[in-house]
């Protein structure tokens, strides 16, 4: 059974500035590798393979804009107590949120249920295993806190599906979905 999700790619000069906060200064944990980095609108779980091909037509529908997109800041969940993730923010603009929206709809007239969880726009950085002490991280994202990666364009979604491996999770693209560019 395909476990699927959607989300945007991001582009290689971007990758490289988030791959640039790699240090020591943290505990360990897994970062994510290059190719893995990028920005969720949705996670769909697993999905019979027919529900999959369903989706893949259902999101070809999705007529939303083009828009430009920047990623700042950093921070951890959860946010108030010890951390299992760090992350790099992504600024939650309205394009963005409306591209949410429509993806979700649109996912829903399949049977998708939405997530309840609040839309919180993110890059993942690093996972740990177990959550770690509170305050260990404190130092690498006090000195992180004011990142941002050059904007960039956003013209098109994908949808992925994720192989979990040992090594770490392993997507591979089952369709992209282009976003209307100006005239």
């Amino acid at each position: 059974m395909p476990r699927l999700f959607v989300a945007i790619d991001l582009p290689e000069a971007t990758k490289d500035q988030i791959l640039s906060l790699r240090e020591d200064d943290l505990p360990p944990g897994r970062w994510p590798r290059r190719a893995a980095l990028h920005l969720t609108l949705h996670f769909i779980g697993d999905v019979p393979e027919g529900v999959a091909r369903a989706y893949q037509r259902v999101l070809a529908n999705v007529d939303e804009p083009a828009f430009d997109l920047q990623i700042q800041g950093v921070g951890q969940f959860p946010i108030n107590d010890r951390p299992r993730v760090i992350w790099a923010g992504v600024q939650n603009i309205p394009a963005l949120r409306a591209l949410h929206e429509t993806v979700g709809a649109a996912l829903e007239s399949e049977g998708f249920r939405r997530e309840r969880r609040r839309f919180h726009p993110h890059i993942t950085l690093m996972r740990f295993r177990k959550p770690i002490r509170r305050g260990l991280a404190s130092k690498w994202l006090e000195a992180h806190i004011d990142f941002y990666a050059e904007p960039f364009r956003v013209e098109q979604f994908i949808l992925y599906e994720s192989d979990l491996q040992p090594s770490g999770a392993v997507y591979t693209k089952r369709g992209m979905y282009a976003l209307k560019t100006g005239t």
